[in-house]
């Protein structure tokens, strides 16, 4: 309660404590949530701006860890909401009547395949090496879990625990169905 006060009168010592000693947990938290190191960091470091640009308006009541990761919930939502609403910007390109400038269906449906196919594949690449290789072998190359078990050496368990971390890191970006469409069209 005394650092919400000290914060509050802009005191950027204590913001640089609170910072070293909660930087970490906010970090494993939102990693659990969407297991992806590059978003993880960058929401931990939305997470303080926002603590510091609205520090007058933190509740002195309520306790700073709270108000942390509150903070960081609902910026990690708001990150995958823009996300969401750029995608639907893209797929609704050309969405007007055909014959004013707008490319017509075919157009529209080969330019949103594109898009997405280069976005599946941004996300395949920013996955962690291995379990890019296991999902490659399995939703691209079509191998069975046990087929892609002994290919690398590792239980078909494990081929199963990477393939569901990298399908709940793709889901907030893309539905199981987009994926599906992608990868067998």
């Amino acid at each position: 309660m005394h650092r919400i006060s000290e914060l509050k009168e802009n005191n950027e010592a204590v913001f640089r404590d609170i910072f070293n000693e909660y930087q970490y947990p906010l970090y494993r938290f939102l990693y659990q949530k969407i297991d992806s190191e590059f978003y993880a960091k960058e929401v931990v470091q939305l997470t303080f701006i926002k603590l510091w640009k609205y520090r007058q308006q933190l509740d002195p009541d309520l306790d700073i860890s709270i108000q942390l990761f509150r903070i960081a919930r609902t910026t990690l939502i708001d990150e995958i909401r823009k996300l969401q609403t750029r995608d639907r910007h893209y797929y609704n390109y050309g969405a007007s009547p055909a014959g004013k400038g707008i490319p017509d269906d075919s157009t529209t449906h080969l330019i949103s395949y594109r898009e997405t196919k280069a976005k599946l594949f941004r996300l395949i690449n920013m996955l962690p090496p291995k379990r890019r290789e296991v999902f490659k072998l399995s939703r691209i190359h079509c191998h069975t879990n046990n087929e892609i078990a002994s290919m690398l050496s590792i239980s078909p368990k494990t081929v199963e625990h990477h393939l569901t971390h990298a399908l709940r890191f793709m889901r907030p970006f893309f539905s199981l169905l987009i994926i599906f469409y992608i990868l067998v069209g």
